[in-house]
């Protein structure tokens, strides 16, 4: 096993902080939820109607028991809301991706935290698209427009296992 993946299960149960700050390393964050995900995935046809035909990929734990599962599925930052979606989504014809979080219930705060790590890879709170109110629920949407063919995917392997870190 890497040294960096041992550092990583280390920080995700909260036992070390990495700093990054300069004269002496500085603080790390705290983890404030994580949760495992079994990576599920869907693939559904896109284009049609005189448009050109792909497929758009959705991997991670999916909305509606689609695919993937998480170990607790509660929120520790929004008092045990259920976290409904954490997925990554790309389409092979259109260079769109993103990954996306839903939270049950609508105004949740956009705050409380400052990062979500999915495996390896950091998403900034700040940077994503957050849309309070949308079918009763809270959603953070982080979108790249350039990767078709989900090299940039945090989830890894269908089946496998991945943590998402709340800090």
């Amino acid at each position: 096993m890497a040294l960096s993946h041992v550092m990583n299960i280390i920080s995700n149960a909260g036992i070390v902080a990495a700093g990054t700050g300069s004269g002496g390393g500085g603080g790390g964050a705290s983890n404030l939820d994580s949760q495992t995900v079994t990576v599920g995935q869907t693939t559904t046809a896109s284009g049609g109607s005189g448009l050109p035909t792909g497929s758009t990929v959705r991997r991670g734990f999916l909305i509606s028991g689609a695919g993937g599962s998480i170990s607790d599925g509660t929120s520790n930052l929004y008092s045990g809301a259920s976290i409904l979606q954490i997925q990554y989504t790309w389409d092979n014809y259109y260079p769109t991706s993103a990954l996306s979080l839903i939270i049950a219930g609508t105004n949740r705060a956009n705050s409380g935290w400052t990062t979500l790590t999915v495996g390896t890879t950091a998403y900034q709170r700040s940077a994503a698209s957050y849309t309070a109110n949308s079918g009763g629920n809270t959603y953070w949407s982080w979108y790249d427009g350039t990767d078709s063919n989900g090299t940039d995917d945090p989830f890894g392997n269908t089946g496998g296992t991945t943590t998402c870190v709340f800090t």
